[in-house]
């Protein structure tokens, strides 16, 4: 059995799932948790609005690893797969990498394999 031989339809899948999810927490960080975290007296924030940061921190370290393993999976140069680890810390940037994974899988293997 081949343990570095990697699936690069399934490391495509996992990683916009992955992407996705990010964002959308991000997004809720940014535009949710912030502004109430900010304006509330005494760090009176609900318990369920500070369930925003927690969860998207544990999200961020999953998106990490698979960027990392997308990022394997199709030979990415170094800076290339930087560029994908640290999409994840902007809200809009890990949509943006999405798009581009897509892309640039669709080239690589000619569009026929392309996971929805």
């Amino acid at each position: 059995m081949n343990f570095f031989k990697f699936n690069r339809a399934g490391a495509l899948a996992r990683f916009r799932v992955m992407a996705n999810v990010a964002g959308v927490l991000s997004l809720l960080l940014w535009l949710v948790y912030l502004p109430i975290k900010l304006t509330a007296t005494n760090d009176n924030v609900p318990t369920a609005i500070r369930l925003i940061a927690v969860v998207h921190g544990f999200m961020y370290m999953i998106y990490v690893l698979t960027a990392f393993n997308y990022s394997l999976s199709v030979r990415k140069p170094f800076f290339s797969m930087l560029g994908y680890l640290a999409a994840g810390t902007l809200p809009i940037a890990s949509f943006v990498a999405d798009r581009r994974a897509r892309a640039e899988y669709a080239a690589l293997t000619g569009g026929s394999q392309l996971p929805q």
